[in-house]
Parts: structure tokens; sequence; C-alpha cells
């Protein structure tokens, strides 16, 4: 067993290897640009570890990855409408690291260096300064965006789509790029645009001796990862549950109002970039294939982001690994105006962790607080009805009801997108010792807020009238009931 996971490992170490030095890198400077690089994103995220919750969504991700491992089965027993991949991910983390939200920062993290690597090798005839250039324009561009920070599922699954664009782009590797699309196609299905337009591009540039059913046989390994749940979930006899969960994206949540296009959001966000990939090609003028390529890869990203009507900032990172490359200079570009770009971004990132930093540490960590609190109480099982859910991670627990993430029962639009059952959740709570609720509207006032789902504050009010004779408050708009 110890021989085989050494073959596996050397493979491994083979393949990253060859991966690199195919774009005329070798092993020291690869090494050495990976930890130039490791070192700039950990300067630039550093002081997020410690920080508990950046997201809402990297939460859920995280419990239901835990739960997995626990046996519990995604879409049945923990509920949410992401693709199954996010939550594979953190299960395969779990295996061998703690459930503790710091964990997140590094598997994001992670991930994040691993597409800087990736992204930075990716074109051909380009000096170390400048590939080193292109990495930390990845690890700038999104630590400088807040969604960024934190481990939204686009820093996972950009990592395997680049890696599967990178390999596209080589000789004979087209079936490992669509695995790799695959994967990360289960991750977040708005890669779908990229995978379209690559398979058009694989089709047109196609040799004269390479037949169409090759090429056609060589994309079909982009079905295996997403077939090979769908056969989990068949043989689980739930497979229902699995297509209700994907087609709840893209059919039932869709926004109450129409919201117009955040022209103006995405200019400050990456003007930067813009300007640093006109100031390349005014410089380079050279127009070649690949770079119409990336072009038409920054444009279905922009797409696959904007196509739900739902504007949100972390769709639109998909964006920074193309603009990254477009913004390079070539090679015989001097490699001083990379140079002077790079101490331009640097003295800019001054400013804005500064910010960050002071913004972060006006936010109390409110689930480590209440916490703390339960485990002072004594220990028992909570249910987060209002607020940050990372509670159930300090307490070694999983979501006591189905829905794991608080919004899909406390707003109003998501629970009637989501059709969710609120019999069910009242059910699955009946023997919880404590509820949290941390919100702006009090509990004992919030049925005559509105903007709260009322089919279950009503039943929820009842509850905690009837079961709850206790009530603590630790921090200011959080409140703690128990038995």
């Amino acid at each position: 067993m110890k021989s085989e996971i050494v073959k596996l490992l050397r493979s491994c170490f083979v393949f990253v290897t060859n991966l690199f030095e195919n774009r005329e890198l070798k092993i020291p400077q690869v090494l050495s640009l990976g930890i130039v690089l490791g070192l700039f994103g950990y300067t630039f995220r550093y002081f997020t570890f410690p920080v508990s919750v950046l997201d809402w969504d990297e939460i859920t991700y995280f419990i239901i990855g835990k739960g997995i491992l626990l046996g519990k089965i995604p879409y049945l027993d923990l509920w949410d409408i992401k693709p199954i991949g996010i939550y594979l991910i953190h299960a395969v983390s779990l295996l061998v690291l703690p459930y503790d939200t710091e964990v997140l920062r590094w598997t994001s993290f992670l991930h994040l260096l691993g597409l800087a690597m990736v992204v930075s090798t990716f074109v051909k005839n380009q000096t170390w300064i400048q590939r080193l250039f292109c990495g930390i324009l990845v690890l700038y561009f999104f630590s400088r965006l807040s969604s960024g920070l934190s481990a939204n599922s686009e820093i996972y699954f950009l990592f395997y789509e680049w890696l599967g664009i990178s390999l596209f782009f080589r000789k004979n590797s087209k079936a490992t790029s669509f695995f790799f699309l695959g994967f990360a196609f289960l991750i977040k299905y708005i890669i779908f645009f990229d995978v379209v337009f690559l398979g058009m591009y694989a089709l047109w540039k196609r040799s004269k001796s390479t037949s169409l059913f090759q090429v056609c046989l060589e994309m079909s390994t982009f079905i295996i990862p997403i077939g090979t749940s769908i056969l989990v979930y068949f043989f689980l006899g739930h497979t229902q549950e699995f297509f209700d969960a994907l087609l709840t994206v893209s059919s039932k949540h869709q926004p109450n109002e129409t919201i117009g296009f955040p022209f103006g959001v995405l200019l400050r966000l990456f003007w930067p970039l813009l300007f640093l990939g006109f100031i390349t090609l005014l410089s380079d003028r050279k127009f070649s294939s690949y770079k119409i390529a990336l072009v038409a890869l920054t444009l279905t990203a922009l797409l696959g982001a904007s196509y739900t009507g739902y504007y949100f900032q972390h769709y639109f990172l998909a964006l920074i690994p193309p603009l990254a490359i477009l913004a390079t200079p070539a090679r015989k570009v001097s490699w001083q105006l990379s140079l002077f770009a790079l101490v331009l971004v640097l003295y800019s990132w001054n400013s804005i962790s500064i910010r960050w930093k002071k913004d972060l540490s006006h936010i109390p960590d409110h689930s480590r607080i209440i916490a703390d609190k339960i485990k002072s109480l004594g220990e028992g099982t909570v249910f987060v009805a209002s607020g940050v859910h990372a509670t159930y991670i300090f307490l070694n627990q999983l979501s006591p009801t189905e829905y794991v993430q608080p919004v899909n029962y406390i707003d109003p639009l998501f629970s009637k997108n989501f059709a969710v059952d609120i019999s069910k959740v009242m059910f699955e709570v009946k023997d919880v010792k404590y509820i949290q609720w941390c919100n702006d509207t009090t509990l004992e006032t919030a049925d005559k807020d509105e903007s709260l789902n009322q089919d279950f504050i009503l039943p929820l009010q009842v509850f905690v009238k009837e079961k709850f004779k206790n009530k603590t408050t630790p921090l200011k708009g959080c409140d703690l009931y128990y038995k």
C-alpha cells in the first residue's frame, strides 16, 4: 500500500512539473515562482484567516461537506441549490483537516494559488518576471474584491477550469482538458458557455487527419464527473432530489424585479486590468489566435456571470484569469513595463488592505460569541433561525434542519422559489435546546416585519413562547433562547 501511495505521489509530481515545463519553465523556476506567488498571496489574505465568516455561502458548503463524511446525502438530508462539486471538495479536505472555519481560508487560498500558477504559465515565450506579474494580478484582484477574499465557489471552479483550458491548448491533451472542465462544471454551472466555445474551437481547429468523431470522443470526458454523480444518486434511489436541485437553479429561483447590468461597478472593479490590457495590446500589436481565444473566453465568462439576472459581484471573478493574461506584456516588450506595473499594484494594495483590516476588525464574530455562550450554558443542539450559521461549526454540529442556510426559510423570495416545507423545518427542530436569532428585528416583533417570511415567523414565535423560557443577549442584535 505504501509503495502504491509513493507511485501516486510521484506520478502527480511528474504531471505538475510537466504541466509547467511545457511552458518553458524548469523545475527550479516552477518552485521559485510558486514560493514567491505563495508569499504574495498570503500577504494579500493573511488577515482574513482568523475571520470566521466572510460569506454565508462558504459556511453552507463547509457544513454540507462535513455532512457527507457523516453519511448525509446532499439534496436529501442537507439541502442547498449549489452543485455537488463544491461540497465534495470540502468533504475531501475534512478527511484530513479539522472542522474549523480557518480550514476554509486555507483550502480557498491553496486553490487560488494553484489558479495563479496555472494562469501565470498559460502563455509561451514569457520571462519569469512576466509570469510572476500575471500570477500577482490574479491574486491581487481576487483579494481586492470582498467576495474574492471569501471561500466562494469561484476560487475552486476557476482553478479546475483554467487547468482544463491550459491543457486544451496543448497537443494531445483534449480528453484530460475536458475532464477537468467537467469537474469545474460540477462546482459552478456558469462555465457552460466557456465549454461550448472551447468545443466549437476544437472542432474548428481540428486537423484534416483528425475525424469529427475523434474530436467528439475526446470532448466526451466532460460528462464523466456529472455522469458519475447522476449514477451515484440513481443507485441511491434519489435521482429526483438531485435533479430537483439542479433545475431549481435555472428555473425556479429568479429575481422578482428587473436589475440593470452593473457597467459602472465592473469598470470600477476591473479598470486597472482593462487599462493594462489596452497598453499591452498597443505595445505588442500582435493579435495572435490565442489572444482571440482569450477575448472570447472573457466574453463567455461575462455571459455566464450575467445570464441569470443576478449580478452578484463574485460571479464576475471569472473575468480575472483571461484579463490577467491579456494584461501581461509579451516577451519582446521590455521587462521594465511589467516591473513598473507591479510596483503600481503593490502601492495600491497598501490602501486597500488598510481598509479591509479596519472593516474586518469592527465586525463582531457573532457565531463564535454565540457558540461560547452556549458552551457556558451547557452543551446542546442549536438551531440558527436567523443570522450567520457558522455557530454549527464552532459547536461541531450539523444543521438540525435539512435547509442548512437560514435565508432559505427566513427570506420570503427564497422560501417561495425553493418551495421550502416550513412544517418540515419546525418538525426537524422540535428537540433543539437553543435557538439563535440575530436580526435587526427582534423575534417578538418579527410578525410585523414584511421583509421576513411570515409562514416561518409565526410558528417560530409560538414554538419559542411555548418551549423556550429563557433568553440571553450575548451581543447587540443577537438573542439566544434556551430551554
